[in-house]
């Protein structure tokens, strides 16, 4: 009876196929062809102009989760301050600010109905700032405090640090949606727009510019940013078909010659103000500096001496110091180009130089030429005090030493800023280094 059955049902469906085999067939064959046209509609169309909401952005630089650009993090999320652009603290998760008891006693008023991506609301008790040797106290759902052992100004831009909860749900224009690591450090990161998912940017770090620009040229990124030169083997990127070049001053970094005060020749500050007067007065890679802190920020003022160079100044210097006329300047291959500028420059005093290239900061040296970054608040205690193992000039003066230990106890902008006129003026003068230019950078856009 089962075989009948099934001798029953295969008579019908080939009786079916018989009759109707044309229309099948034609109807296999429109459905095919339909999804052909769909795909590549989808794929030369649609998929083209959603690509088109899709940022792709290229930076160098090695970084690990924790040491992310802060311009990158600022896209996800804000501080409990914000810095803007001349070094300013402004509100930011926090409306405003008491500082209390000497400058050691912070308490930080919350925004109320601030909500982190994940909607959870912002409430002092899931503030993630915390602090080695801080003590972290919250006095209501929308008030935090802050007590210090010791009295430190810049503390008001440590929370400016952006806040997240949860994987880096933060409070900002783009949440983090997805981060690719290659062996502990970030390969890329994907940030969607809050409440527009259609609109995206993917973020990608390569380990040198060289790779960046190479990414760039291989379709695999859309924008380069913060590159120093635009060229690539025989060409330069702003040749690129529908490259659109943008140039700016990246006043975070400040490329600088530091002497070593242990040296024979250099301890002696004549032949240390008389190298600096004869560098050259401008650059063509980057805006000439002539001090520690940015002509952007608030606490910037010109010392006396600001943008002198004279050659006959260096020379009389020379005249009556005890000095070999030779100077070994040790730098990365990076500033191997600049190296040579300065060394043309101090020839015209009679300076024969020789120039050495390393892969890091070495221990003994005469002249370092390298680049540092600037904190966003003006403190540069560890870099001048004489008591600090990032001093690498080895520099010893108290008056500094005093005014930078001023510049962080006190929390009063125009005290401060009185203080760091004077640092200013007296480390000029004493040039335990000389700084040279803040770097011009480059973004370069695909149209």
């Amino acid at each position: 009876m089962s075989l009948i059955r099934k001798r029953y049902y295969v008579w019908l469906v080939k009786a079916y196929v018989g009759k109707w085999k044309k229309t099948i067939f034609a109807s296999t064959l429109i459905g095919v062809l339909g999804f052909f046209i769909l795909f590549s509609f989808s794929r030369y169309y649609l998929f083209p102009l959603i690509e088109k909401s899709v940022e792709k952005i290229g930076y160098a630089g090695v970084y690990t989760v924790d040491t992310l650009p802060p311009n990158i993090l600022e896209n996800v999320s804000y501080g409990l301050t914000r810095i803007d652009k001349n070094g300013k603290i402004i509100p930011g998760a926090a409306y405003k600010w008491d500082i209390k008891d000497n400058g050691k006693k912070y308490i930080f008023y919350l925004n109320k109905g601030l909500r982190f991506h994940n909607k959870k609301e912002l409430t002092a008790k899931n503030v993630s700032l915390a602090y080695k040797d801080v003590e972290k106290k919250v006095l209501d759902d929308y008030t935090i405090e802050y007590t210090l052992r010791n009295p430190y100004s810049p503390f008001l831009s440590s929370v400016a640090r952006p806040l997240f909860i949860n994987n880096f749900q933060g409070l900002g224009e783009y949440k983090l949606t997805k981060i690719e690591l290659n062996g502990g450090f970030v390969k890329s990161i994907q940030l969607e727009k809050a409440g527009n998912n259609t609109y995206r940017k993917n973020i990608f770090f390569y380990p040198t510019q060289y790779a960046l620009k190479i990414a760039f040229t291989l379709g695999e990124i859309h924008t380069v940013r913060n590159v120093t030169n635009l060229s690539i083997k025989d060409t330069d990127l702003s040749k690129w078909k529908g490259a659109q070049v943008t140039e700016s001053i990246n006043y975070d970094e400040l490329v600088t010659l530091f002497y070593n005060m242990a040296d024979n020749y250099l301890s002696n500050k004549k032949i240390r103000q008389a190298l600096q007067y004869s560098l050259p007065p401008s650059l063509s890679v980057g805006e000439r500096a002539y001090s520690p802190i940015a002509p952007t920020s608030l606490y910037f003022s010109k010392p006396p001496n600001y943008g002198v160079n004279d050659a006959e100044i260096a020379k009389g210097l020379l005249s009556t110091s005890d000095f070999d006329y030779k100077i070994e300047i040790s730098t990365t291959e990076e500033f191997l180009p600049v190296a040579q500028i300065l060394a043309n420059s101090w020839k015209s005093v009679g300076i024969t130089t020789k120039t050495k290239t390393i892969t890091e900061i070495p221990k003994n040296y005469q002249v370092l030429l390298y680049s540092f970054h600037l904190p966003r608040d003006p403190d540069q205690y560890t870099i001048w005090h004489s008591d600090q193992i990032n001093n690498i000039t080895r520099y010893k003066n108290l008056r500094i030493d005093k005014l930078l230990e001023d510049g962080r106890a006190i929390s009063d902008v125009e005290k401060r800023k009185n203080i760091y006129s004077d640092f200013q003026k007296y480390l000029t003068d004493d040039a335990p280094a000389s700084f040279l230019y803040f770097p011009k950078v480059f973004s370069v856009s695909r149209l």
